[in-house]
């Protein structure tokens, strides 16, 4: 009996023990069906040119769904949705408030899509969210405050979109957020105080926005951010004299392009960690900081476009200070009041140097010393200072570089011919200085250049053959020169060329018709030289033509009709040659002025209006040359006639003179 007993109570307990778990396996069923459904009404609400999401199907399971991600258990899938990756696909749409019925739902990812409207507040019901990826979308409207109450979220990012408002303060109580990323919207307002309440805050973007206000000083206390980016706002006032001493793991701060002003705080220098320091295009004052060298991991440093002064004691403190900065790549400090001699310690900054920028300022002095420390150096721009005398040979040493621009100073003497071992230069700028001698023909040896500037010199000779075989070359600028000789016929090897200016030289000799293989040219100025002949047919070929000036040579023969075929032409200045003819009347000549064809005096017009607009003289009709062809001729034929009519009455009476004689001799 005690064995049946035994055995009825094995029964009961197995009996209860398959009933719960039939019951926990159905409820896990029907917890799948419903992440699936939601799913599937996801998918019925969005529109997926790329067909995406073809294999979200109800005969496969959803955790097996393109860009669906579920939480496993002991490799048994219970169907709860985890994350949803659905980045860069195309999908078009609404943000469906029906997402938040995946309850376990920790990464939404719909960035890099289409999805417009607003932003609903309802998206907080996602309590288990710690990931919200909606960047570069079209979203529209304000930030809903309710999702500062998403205690669990870690990353947010509501970057490229069309969001207007101002920025929750409640968002400062997401005390778990790591990662808020805010920029290129149209947010107004200012940066919440509140901010500085999340404490584990490491990177902030909120930059190309329109807040305006000052920076909080409590971001400023947040010791766990690495990244601050507020550029391109504005935001005023100064900086926080606390903003170097809370933040020890800061490595990158970004605030370019505001109106922040007054002096940069000491503390700054504090922040050991820093990396990237860009400050320009703000309204900083003072003398330049001597104290960046104790931010010895400093990489790039923009202090340009402010009012930072300086003489020449302080340019050598400043730059000694930042010998310290060994890994330094990126120097602007252009657009500011320096003056003084730029420091002979120029040469004892970083070799990693890539970027120099101090152009627009006050400097004085010879080129820097030691150029041939930096082989890294990519671009060096001194433009718009007092700087003179000679360059030297040692920029042959910069192999590296892409672009030089010096122009407007006061170097002088010869350009040295260093080139050619400059094999990736891009772009060579040395207009509005005092150089002379002749163009180095080592630049041709530059196969990658792009621009040539060396107007407004005192450059002589002729113009290098060798240049014209550069084919990248896009913008070519000699003019204001004393250059001499003809254009050389190489020129037409410049097929990507867009704007060539040899104006104000001593040019001369007859154009070259292959100036019409130039078929990028969009604008072409040769005016103000001597040369001589006809305008080249060819020219016409120039479909992409826009301005030619041919202006004060000494071209002659008549306007080619094919200038009035070049449809983009809008710009015409034909003045001050030896033209003569008729003038064309079709394309740009519907629309010319007088001033764009004087100095031609045998230039006219078969319109009496139009010869009076432009300031020539009436053509003859054409009816007027038949009748003088007709005055012509006419007495010539008459002449012709009359000596016909006479030889042959002469002849008649020689015949009759012949036979009267033959009778008499008969008689």
């Amino acid at each position: 009996m005690a064995s049946i007993n035994l055995l009825l109570l094995l029964f009961i307990i197995s009996f209860f023990r398959n009933s719960h778990l039939f019951g926990r396996t159905h409820v896990e069923a029907q917890s799948s069906y419903f992440e699936r459904d939601t799913l599937l009404s996801f998918k019925q609400n969005v529109f997926d040119p790329q067909n995406s999401l073809s294999n979200w199907t109800k005969i496969t399971p959803h955790c097996t769904w393109s860009g669906v991600s579920c939480f496993d258990n002991d490799s048994t899938s219970t169907g709860q949705v985890r994350l949803l990756n659905l980045a860069n696909l195309g999908l078009i749409g609404f943000l469906p408030v029906e997402l938040c019925n995946l309850t376990s739902l920790q990464i939404l990812d719909l960035s890099m899509n289409s999805f417009h409207g607003s932003i609903l507040g309802s998206i907080s019901n996602c309590r288990n969210l710690e990931m919200i990826l909606l960047q570069v979308n079209k979203f529209t409207g304000s930030i809903p405050r309710e999702i500062g109450y998403m205690s669990e979220l870690q990353v947010l990012d509501f970057s490229v979109n069309n969001l207007t408002g101002v920025i929750p303060k409640e968002f400062g109580n997401l005390s778990s957020l790591i990662y808020i990323a805010m920029a290129r919207n149209q947010l107004y307002g200012q940066i919440p105080r509140e901010f500085g309440h999340m404490q584990n805050l490491q990177k902030i973007q909120l930059f190309d926005n329109e807040l305006t206000g000052e920076i909080p000083d409590s971001i400023f206390n947040i010791s766990s951010l690495a990244f601050i980016s507020f550029s391109k706002n504005n935001l005023s006032g100064t900086l926080p004299t606390n903003i170097g001493l809370s933040v020890p793991n800061l490595t990158s701060l970004y605030l370019t392009t505001n109106n922040l002003e007054g002096e940069v705080p000491k503390s700054l220098s504090n922040i050991s960690s820093l990396q990237f320091l860009e400050l320009f295009n703000n309204k900083f004052r003072g003398h330049i900081p001597p104290y960046f060298g104790n931010m010895k991991k400093l990489t790039y440093l923009k202090l340009g476009i402010n009012a930072f002064s300086s003489n020449s004691e302080q340019n050598s403190k400043f730059l000694n200070s930042l010998k310290n900065c060994t890994q330094l790549q990126v120097l602007w400090i252009n657009d500011n009041n320096l003056s003084g001699e730029f420091s002979s310690s120029f040469m004892n900054l970083s070799s990693s140097l890539q970027d120099v920028c101090i152009a627009q300022n006050l400097f004085t002095g010879t080129f820097p010393l030691g150029i041939d420390s930096f082989p890294n150096l990519i671009s060096l721009a001194m433009e718009h200072n007092r700087f003179i005398g000679k360059l030297p040979n040692s920029l042959s040493a910069l192999t590296k570089l892409q672009s030089i621009a010096l122009f407007a100073n006061m170097f002088s003497g010869e350009i040295p011919d260093v080139f050619s071992n400059m094999k990736q230069l891009y772009s060579l700028d040395l207009d509005r200085n005092r150089f002379s001698g002749r163009i180095p023909r080592s630049i041709a040896d530059c196969k990658t250049l792009n621009r040539v500037f060396l107007s407004t010199n005192r450059l002589n000779g002729s113009i290098p053959r060798e240049i014209f075989l550069s084919s990248g070359l896009v913008y070519l600028n000699l003019s204001q020169n004393d250059l001499r000789g003809p254009l050389p016929s190489e020129v037409g090897n410049l097929k990507q060329l867009t704007n060539m200016d040899i104006s104000n030289n001593q040019l001369s000799g007859n154009l070259s018709s292959s100036l019409g293989g130039c078929v990028g040219l969009q604008k072409l100025s040769l005016a103000r030289n001597k040369f001589t002949g006809p305008i080249p047919k060819s020219i016409g070929n120039l479909a992409s033509l826009e301005e030619l000036d041919l202006s004060s040579n000494y071209l002659t023969s008549q306007i080619p009709e094919e200038l009035a075929s070049l449809q983009l032409l809008q710009k015409l200045n034909l003045s001050f040659n030896h033209l003569e003819g008729k003038i064309p009347i079709t394309g740009v000549f519907k629309s010319l002025g007088s001033e764009s064809l004087r100095g031609n005096n045998k230039l006219c017009s078969a319109n009496k209006e139009t010869a009076s607009k432009l300031g020539v003289s009436q053509c003859i009709a054409t009816k007027t040359n038949k009748n003088v062809l007709v005055i012509i001729l006419f007495p010539i034929s008459v002449s012709i006639l009359l000596i016909i009519v006479t030889g042959c009455l002469v002849w008649i009476l020689i015949s009759r003179k012949r036979k009267k004689n033959e009778g008499e001799k008969k008689t």
